[in-house]
Order: structure tokens, then sequence, then C-alpha cells
């Protein structure tokens, strides 16, 4: 299984695609604002066995990165610390057995994100680098690239392995690129589920093509990729596919036979024009839980409500919603 911030030799040997979050920034430090836990204590061992547990919890949400394309707006980088902490503190309250986020970054003004997450929400880390990647290039070349740079950005899984074992897992890139300097990522986990679920086999990928047509391709190659991964057991797809329901992108993955499980709501979340001030409300979906073999019994969003800050700002968690869905050990199956 994946160790807290390393992984095991053995899962190394998979032709060395395993990751964890790397990068040349420092751990930022989240100061909590007022009103919440300050304590945070470490986790301790308990001599008593674990219960089986009941359900699998799981969540998503695309963190916006700091860096914004209009080197002129600073407020996604202004306000990133306070957006983490909102994400952090909703999903401690939610109790998941496994995240997945996508634009997860590594700056010099903001550190390895990915490391806070795990060090925050006490769980095991799986990342995958989607840019800077240019084709070509060596995870060598790439590093080198990175520390120049001082910025990366990725995919991340975090996983409760003392609920949940990993077993194995793999990170690919898809194709076509997104641009030269960048491509779109996917990873898979596979877990160890009690009985009656068994293995579940768990996918994330931000799909980050300039137009629909570049999207529905990397789609298509993902969805390859769930094929030719996945085991006879349930399958969970989570992340970001840049397009709405009904699009040709969300049909290459109905295609592979998964099912669009926020299908029948009416969830929103895409995209805020801004993460500062009170923002309409949410009507477009980017963002999906795919399953196959395994029903839902919840459904909901999260980090869709403002915070506001001691100097009265009003801020949001990201220019997205996040969405979460708890599925029952003893669910009946799918058809």
């Amino acid at each position: 299984m994946f160790l807290r911030g390393r992984v095991l030799p053995s899962i190394l040997g998979l032709a060395g695609l395993l990751a964890v979050a790397c990068g040349g920034g420092d751990e930022i430090e989240l100061i909590p604002p007022p009103g919440s836990p300050t304590a945070r204590p470490a986790a301790t061992a308990t001599a008593e066995p674990l219960a089986a547990p009941t359900e699998l919890r799981v969540a998503y949400i695309n963190l916006m990165s700091p860096l914004a394309l209009d080197a002129t707006n600073t407020t996604p980088s202004d306000t990133f610390e306070q957006r983490l902490w909102i994400v952090i503190e909703e999903l401690k309250a939610f109790k998941p057995d496994l995240l997945a986020f996508s634009e997860v970054t590594d700056t010099k003004a903001h550190g390895k994100v990915a490391s806070v997450l795990a060090r925050e929400l006490k769980m095991e880390p799986l990342y995958v680098r989607a840019k800077p990647w240019f084709a070509g290039t060596t995870q060598e070349q790439s590093d080198a690239i990175v520390k120049s740079a001082g910025f990366e950005e990725g995919e991340l899984i975090l996983v409760n392995g003392t609920r949940f074992p990993n077993s194995e897992g793999e990170r690919k890139w898809l194709n076509p690129r997104t641009s030269e300097g960048e491509v779109a990522a996917a990873l898979w986990m596979r877990l160890k589920g009690p009985e009656p679920v068994g293995v579940i086999d768990v996918f994330v990928s931000h799909l980050t093509g300039t137009d629909a047509r570049v999207r529905t391709q990397q789609a298509a190659d993902l969805a390859a990729f769930i094929t030719s991964k996945r085991g006879t057991g349930p399958v969970i797809v989570l992340g970001d596919l840049g397009d709405p329901p009904g699009s040709a992108t969300e049909k290459a993955l109905l295609d592979a036979g998964l099912h669009d499980l926020l299908a029948n709501s009416t969830i929103g979340t895409c995209c805020r024009e801004s993460v500062v001030g009170e923002q309409p409300q949410l009507t477009v979906r980017h963002d999906y839980i795919f399953s196959s073999g395994w029903r839902t019994s919840e459904l909901a969003v999260f980090g869709d409500q403002p915070k506001t800050l001691p100097d009265g700002t009003v801020v949001y968690a990201s220019d997205h919603n996040g969405i979460r869905a708890a599925f029952p050990i003893l669910a009946s199956y799918l058809p």
C-alpha cells in the first residue's frame, strides 16, 4: 500500500509510474481563521481493532490554481491560503475515505499543496504532474524545468489507507496534449474494499483541451485507460471534463459503461467569475462522479457557500463547487 509521503519499492516497480507530491517549493503553514479549531492533534495508534467500513465516502474539487492566466489578476493568489483552508475544514467535517483534486499546485509563493492536504487530512497521496510537461522530456528533464519555473500543477488522490488499503495504481498522460507544455493527466488507484464490494477501481482526471473536440478526444483516451485497468468490481471516476452533461465529452465516458450519478440532479459546479464577493448560484456542471457497479446513498455539493474573513472580505473556496458522494457497502449493484 502507499505510505504517507512515499511509495513502497514494490509499487515503484510498476514501471516507475507512481509518484507523490514533489517540487521545489516549501510546504505552507495554514493559519486557521478566527472561530476555526486550532488544535491539530497528530494521529495516534490504537490497540482496538477498527470496525469494518459501512460506506465509501468520496469527494472531488477543482481547487482553482493560484496563478491566473491574466497576470494582472492577483485575486486567485491573494486568497489562496484562505480558500484552501475552507476546503480542508469542509472535508474534515465530511469525514472522507477518498478525495480527488485538480489544479493542485506547487509554487514558490504557496508551497506544496499536495503535502498540505495530505498532512491536514491525514491521508495518503498519489499525484501526477500535468504541467509543465513538454513532449519528449524525461522525468529528470521535466523536474529541472519545474525547478527553474518554480511552478507545477497536477491531479491528486488522497485515501484513508487504513479503511481502504491501496494495492496498486498508475498515472497516465492523455492524448492529444492540451498544449506544448501541458497535458491532461489521469490517475488510477485500486482499493481493497470489504465484502461484498471487494476490489474498487478509482480514476481521476481533469480534461484541459483548448476546445470541445480536443476534450472529447482526451475523454476517449481516458475511457480506454479505464477499460484497460478496471477489474471485475465497482468503478468510480471523478473529475472535471470541461464540458456539460449531454456533450460528446461526457458521452465518451458513458459509452465505456459508466453512469453519470449526477445526471438527474440540478447541481451546478462551474464557474464563478470571481472568488471574492457574493456570486450567483452556479447552474452549469463540468464536474462529475461516474460509477459502474455501485449505487450511491448521498450526493451533494461542498464549497458552494462563501466564508467571511476577519476583514469582512467574502471568499469562495474555488471558482468551482466541489461534489461528494457516499457509497453504501451493502448496496445492491447497478445493472
